[in-house]
């Protein structure tokens, strides 16, 4: 054998070796991917396995969703203040048409959530007369629709599909052409039901300018003692 050929002997067992070395490698690397990926497998079925556990010891029910958005309202003073319209809903735990409504509204909120007011009363809570009072809610669910100026324009009555609050929403932000001219600056809601106002010298509700016209009573009493 000349010395080319013992040559090329060598070189071949080198190739060999390497060879035999990247195939241990990739198997190695291999074998760690699968590892990883029964280990990805087995925790993502645990997770699957606990968050149902959790789900089904902790309900989501209806009167909870409610809460949830009651706990997440706008302040009442944001009606008429902060230049979007306002959903207000009277609901109440009891009230089997308040519940079928829960998801839509939720659903509705997520939604518009950024863009308008939303604010739940509880006709339960008793601090809520007034406002139910002040609103002419003699049933419930009772959905008031106000503008971003602060104007009642109408009362939705019962469960409410989410495509007659949706139209009705995107009305009230729709803005009108040459607005100053026309009695309201939003487009015509496609669906009205109660008017609780119509009888009502004025339909606007302004809670903050109605507290400042407390603060400045109190202060006048306050400096005339």
């Amino acid at each position: 054998m000349d010395t080319a050929q013992q040559g090329e002997g060598i070189l071949t067992s080198q190739n060999l070796s390497t060879h035999n070395s990247d195939s241990s490698t990739e198997m190695e690397i291999i074998k760690k991917n699968k590892l990883r990926n029964v280990i990805i497998a087995v925790s993502s079925f645990a997770f699957a396995i606990a968050n149902f556990v959790w789900q089904l010891t902790h309900p989501v029910t209806a009167v909870s969703i409610l809460v949830s958005m009651e706990n997440k309202s706008a302040p009442l003073t944001s009606i008429g203040n902060n230049g979007k319209p306002t959903v207000i809903d009277f609901w109440a735990p009891w009230c089997s048409n308040c519940k079928v409504a829960a998801p839509t509204l939720q659903a509705v909120e997520e939604q518009y959530g950024d863009s308008v007011n939303f604010i739940m009363v509880n006709g339960d809570d008793g601090k809520n007369w007034p406002l139910i009072q002040l609103f002419g809610v003699d049933a419930i669910p009772h959905l008031a629709l106000l503008s971003d100026e602060g104007d009642v324009e109408t009362a939705l009555i019962g469960p409410m599909s989410r495509n007659v609050l949706r139209a009705d929403i995107d009305a009230l932000l729709t803005k009108r052409e040459n607005c100053e001219a026309a009695p309201v600056c939003h487009e015509e809601l496609p669906y009205k039901m109660y008017d609780a106002f119509s009888n009502r010298e004025s339909r606007n509700i302004n809670f903050q300018r109605a507290m400042d016209e407390i603060e400045r009573s109190r202060a006048m009493s306050s400096s005339q003692q």
